[in-house]
């Protein structure tokens, strides 16, 4: 007598069912991505060799409202601390950990980085956080010297050009005590002016120009006018006492060539800036070009009906 068919189970039916169809998210062992986990936030500590030194208690505590309000949206990364078992350093994500800690919460949301750690470290901050030119600037050196790379190189892996490292880098040859003026916040210069400054060998222009920057008062424009007045100094004019209109009258319908006066108006306005004085063959000068563009006006207002 044949054996009687065995009729499957409908309820083991239903739990392969849905074994199948969870296979699809599960984690397996050779999963290209890392995945995360929860951690106390006493067993993480910061990375002494954070590229950011400065961090503004405002930006953590609002970061904390948030993370109360919304919860952790994005986990910290984190590698095994070689002196402590079952404890990890920060890659990236500082903030988010001191928020998790003004919260009196007991764990974070982390995920283990096992690659480069410095190079991941560096990277999030330049993608993620403000940082000031020199905490940048210290950052890639410390990345090439640490790594052994070229400035071509460094670019590559942040995806910059070499000249954007190089000029970035140029910043560290500031005297240090801009630089951690600029660092603390007392001196607010511009990334692009602390490199043309930084291009200025001659120390007593840096100097004044430094002085002008603790006034903050120091724009690119204005370093790049004081090194062109300094490679072009004012010759004393020669025709000084020649008067204003001793030149040939010009034809009344030639056309004013006005383009030549925005280069004069930009100068003339990062001298201001500069607090640059005017000397005594250029204050002649000076005035006779406002009388001129004064009786000019002057003489178009009349014209107009």
């Amino acid at each position: 007598m044949a054996g009687k068919q065995k009729i499957p189970s409908p309820i083991l039916g239903a739990a392969m069912s849905l074994i199948d169809e969870a296979g699809g998210g599960l984690v397996t062992h050779d999963s290209r991505f890392r995945h995360s986990f929860e951690t106390p936030v006493d067993r993480v500590r910061p990375d002494p060799g954070q590229p950011r030194k400065v961090m503004a208690e405002a930006e953590v505590a609002a970061l904390a409202a948030t993370m109360a309000e919304q919860g952790q949206l994005q986990p910290v990364l984190v590698r095994r601390d070689p002196e402590h078992r079952g404890h990890f350093i920060l890659v990236a994500g500082e903030r988010r950990w001191r928020a998790a800690k003004r919260n009196g919460w007991e764990s974070i949301l982390a995920i283990e980085h096992t690659g480069d750690h410095e190079v991941a470290a560096l990277i999030e901050n330049l993608q993620r956080v403000d940082l000031t030119p020199v905490e940048e600037a210290r950052g890639l050196q410390r990345l090439i010297k640490g790594k052994g790379l070229t400035q071509t190189r460094t670019a590559e892996i942040l995806g910059k050009s070499t000249a954007e490292v190089s000029a970035t880098l140029r910043i560290l040859t500031l005297p240090d005590e801009v630089l951690d003026g600029v660092l603390t916040s007392e001196l607010q210069v511009p990334r692009n002016a602390l490199v043309e400054l930084a291009r200025i060998d001659d120390q007593e222009l840096r100097g004044q120009l430094i002085e002008l920057a603790r006034q903050g008062g120091l724009t690119v424009r204005a370093v790049r006018v004081a090194k062109e007045m300094q490679a072009n100094p004012v010759q004393p004019d020669k025709n000084k006492h020649k008067p204003v209109g001793a030149n040939p009258p010009r034809r009344l319908d030639t056309p004013l060539r006005l383009a030549a006066l925005d280069r004069i108006v930009a100068d003339l306005q990062a001298c201001r800036e500069m607090g640059r004085l005017i000397g005594p063959d250029e204050r002649p000068r000076l005035e006779a070009l406002r009388r001129e563009i004064d009786a000019l006006l002057g003489g178009i207002v009349r014209q107009r009906p």
